[in-house]
C-alpha cells in the first residue's frame, strides 16, 4: 500500500513539474511580432478576438472612399460571420513569428483577393490577404486616429493556413476554392 501511494506521489510530481517547465508554457508572440503588428493594442485584439467579419476585397485601394472597406479596400462581397475558433485560427497564424519573411522584401504589387475583421467588443483589427504575392497586411484604427496604421510582410510560410481559413470563410466562392495551397 505504501509502495502504491509513494509511486502515485512520484508520478504526480513529475507530471506537476513537467507542467511547469518554461518550454510547456504557452506563449505569446514574440517582441518583433508585437512590434510589426502595432503593439498590444492590436496583439490583444486578435488574441481576443470574439467574430469576423469575412470580404472579398477590390484588390487596389481606391483615391477616394467607395463604401465599405477593410484595410481600406473596398470591399465587393460580403460572406458569414465567423466564430471566436475561426478568430483564434486566424490569430495563432498571424501571432506566430515563422508566418512572416522580415528578412526580405517581395517586388510584386499587393493585390489582396480577401480580407477578414477581427472583433473585440467594439475594437477591431482587418487583414487582408494576397494569395497572388503571398502578402498580409494587418491594419487598424483608434476612433481619435485619422490615419488607419498598417503593418506589410510575406507570409510565403503561412499560405497553406490562410488559404484553409479562406476556404472556409467563402464555402460558395469558386476563385477562393479553387486557390492552389502552394504557392508558384
Amino acid at each position: 500500500m505504501r509502495h502504491r501511494l509513494v509511486a502515485i506521489l512520484a508520478v504526480a510530481g513529475f507530471l506537476l513539474a513537467r507542467g511547469l517547465r518554461a518550454e510547456d508554457k504557452p506563449r505569446g508572440p514574440t517582441e518583433k511580432v508585437r512590434a510589426f503588428l502595432g503593439g498590444e493594442r492590436v496583439v490583444g485584439i486578435l488574441s481576443g478576438a470574439t467574430r469576423v467579419e469575412c470580404f472579398r476585397v477590390f484588390p487596389e485601394k481606391p483615391n477616394e472612399p467607395m463604401g465599405k472597406e477593410c484595410g481600406g479596400y473596398p470591399v465587393i462581397s460580403t460572406a458569414k460571420d465567423q466564430t471566436r475558433d475561426f478568430a483564434a485560427d486566424i490569430a495563432a497564424v498571424l501571432l506566430d513569428e515563422k508566418t512572416y519573411d522580415f528578412e526580405k522584401a517581395k517586388k510584386a504589387v499587393y493585390q489582396p483577393a480577401v480580407g477578414f475583421r477581427l472583433w473585440r467588443d467594439k475594437d477591431w483589427a482587418d487583414v487582408t490577404v494576397s494569395f497572388a504575392s503571398d502578402e498580409i497586411e494587418i491594419s487598424s484604427k483608434l476612433p481619435t486616429d485619422r490615419e488607419i496604421t498598417t503593418a506589410h510582410e510575406d507570409c510565403d510560410t503561412a499560405r497553406a493556413a490562410l488559404i484553409k481559413l479562406a476556404k472556409i470563410a467563402f464555402p460558395e466562392d469558386k476563385e477562393v476554392q479553387d486557390l492552389a495551397e502552394k504557392g508558384k
